[in-house]
């Protein structure tokens, strides 16, 4: 199953995090962690865009990935999907034109003086892709349901509300309990847990988003069709060519539609980055991402590509495997990669080698430190510790009973169709024949047959990125608790459950939220049910008449606000 964690630039410079204000219309002011290098402030503000001339045309066509499984935004799993739900779908609070959270769906916002109380009020003029106002309710329905849905994407992120936790785990089976309940048509009250200042960003996450009933319920395909995908989005759905395009018309129902620049979006549908390329560089797009990893030397000279927020590369292990169910095995099999070499010479791109699971980038502690230095190293990965990582590795796989590599099964890492996460994972193999003595083969499937796969848990290893769903160290290690979004491991550990509980509990900025922040690091590496290989940006190509597209630290592309000129 693909990760998604996205957060801040790191390609060869350290990041730098600042602590700012983030205020919607309506709501109190709270301090969140704005991560933007210089280098990616132009991607991440289409504030900067210089205004539009009479040249303007508003039909862009773009490829970003394959034919999507699923466009419910509760299963939303990839970086694709993600810009397909930001155009149309809307939540509670969206991000505008300038890069910006501010209220979406909702007009005001009131908190309580506990903090642990939200209470929204709609726009009058929030309307559904049918005309159909939306409703307090759309939102109860949707959370309730998402929170209860095997494949839902992201529904750790429950744990902040009321009983969330507990309906998560299944100690209370009372849904109607969660903190979310509709006042009247227009007001929600939220309630959460303990106070959470990054709520707002949270609450832009697909699976918060609103559903209809009434179409949900009644249409297992809804999500497939034209017909039934009704949205509250900028953007609605006008076709699904199957393995041909999905394209999206302006949604004359939306209360803010004259921002909305784009009249026809149409996302050409490809499972392999050298055919998007291909597609970018015949003029037939306007914009791709990702990109194949073979011509990376040549791509990054071009002068068209675009670096935005970045997300960390991880090998997960299914730890229902037998052989690797041990976590000596597991560390082992991570001390044999030489992330050094992985980083550079296997992508051709200069990525950073990842020595933990968060990035540079996040402050601690009363916002004067930085996560990762306090946090300190979770793996040793400069070339000068490589060899005496290998030894250690040696050591630790004679100590399960596999000496030499002899009568350890053979493994095989799946991936999907991705020139860069094939080109680590035959790199992987091949060190680890090497240094171990063990064979592993790679296995490429496309990615709805990989993702089926990961869900049913038929794969021993994947390579995945992990992105941030908001600003903020746990928003990667939530995706580690038990069933959380971005695994596919099968690991459940009580003391890292119990010390991301207390960090969700513990008040922000505060010493022990931090303290238990670093714990849950420090946990995820010893057990290594999942491992840090390297940072990496998100990349992409930009024809230069394209502006006003722009990618957030969380890793959602918002296309609502490009423009297209001509000469």
């Amino acid at each position: 199953m693909n990760c998604k964690i996205s957060a801040v630039l790191l390609v060869a410079a350290l990041l730098t995090g600042t602590l700012t204000a983030c205020t919607g219309a309506g709501i109190q002011s709270s301090s969140v962690v704005s991560r933007q290098s210089a280098s990616s402030a132009g991607t991440a503000s289409a504030a900067q865009v210089s205004p539009a001339p009479s040249s303007r045309q508003s039909a862009v066509r773009i490829s970003i990935g394959p034919e999507p499984e699923s466009l419910d935004p509760a299963l939303s799993s990839t970086e694709d999907t993600d810009a397909y739900c930001a155009a149309a779908f809307e939540g509670l609070y969206k991000v505008n034109a300038a890069g910006k959270t501010v209220l979406g769906q909702a007009q005001k916002a009131v908190v309580s003086a506990d903090k642990k109380v939200w209470t929204f009020t709609l726009r009058s003029d929030a309307r559904w892709s049918d005309g159909t106002a939306v409703k307090a309710q759309d939102f109860v329905y949707a959370w309730r349901r998402n929170i209860q849905l095997a494949d839902a994407q992201q529904k750790e992120l429950f744990a902040y509300l009321k009983n969330g936790e507990e309906i998560l785990s299944g100690s209370n089976t009372d849904v109607s309990s969660l903190g979310a309940e509709a006042l009247d048509d227009q007001t929600l009250r939220v309630t959460l847990a303990s106070p959470c200042e990054l709520l707002p960003q949270m609450l832009m996450r697909p699976v918060f988003m609103p559903l209809r009933s009434d179409i949900v319920a009644s249409h297992n395909s809804w999500d497939h069709s034209p017909d039934t995908f009704i949205c509250n989005g900028p953007m609605k759905m006008t076709q699904w060519n199957v393995k041909t395009n999905i394209i999206y018309a302006r949604s004359s129902t939306y209360y803010d539609v004259s921002q909305v620049n784009v009249s026809i979006l149409t996302c050409m549908l490809s499972e392999d980055d050298e055919t998007r390329l291909s597609s970018y560089d015949n003029n037939e797009t306007s914009y791709i991402s990702s990109l194949p990893v073979k011509y990376y030397t040549r791509i990054r000279e071009r002068g068209d590509m675009s670096t935005s927020a970045a997300g960390t590369e991880c090998l997960q292990f299914n730890t229902k495997v037998d052989a690797l169910s041990d976590a000596q095995v597991r560390k082992a099999l991570s001390l044999a990669i030489d992330r050094d070499t992985l980083a550079v010479a296997a992508t051709g791109m200069h990525f950073t080698p990842a020595a933990a699971f968060v990035p540079t980038g996040f402050v601690d502690a009363g916002g004067k430190n930085d996560f990762r230095t306090v946090g300190g190293s979770c793996y040793k990965v400069s070339a000068d510790d490589y060899s005496a990582n290998v030894t250690s590795a040696r050591t630790l796989l004679e100590q399960a009973g596999y000496a030499g590599g002899k009568n350890f099964p053979q493994l095989t890492i799946t991936v999907p169709i991705s020139s860069l996460d094939s080109a680590a994972a035959n790199a992987i193999a091949q060190m680890w024949k090497t240094q171990l003595g063990i064979s592993c083969t790679v296995s490429v499937q496309p990615r709805k047959t990989y993702q089926q796969n990961c869900r049913k848990g038929n794969v021993q290893m994947t390579i995945s990125r992990v992105t941030p769903a908001y600003e903020d160290p746990s928003a990667y290690l939530e995706n580690f608790v038990s069933d959380g979004f971005g695994s596919m491991t099968g690991w459940k550990d009580n003391t890292f459950q119990a010390q991301m509980t207390s960090a969700r509990r513990s008040a922000a900025g505060s010493t022990q939220r931090y303290s238990a922040l670093h714990a849950a690091e420090k946990r995820l590496a010893e057990e290594a049910p999942a491992v840090a290989l390297f940072y990496m940006p998100s990349l992409s190509l930009r024809d230069s008449r394209l502006n006003g597209i722009f990618t957030t630290q969380s890793g959602v592309t918002y296309f609502v606000y490009a423009r297209l000129f001509t000469d």
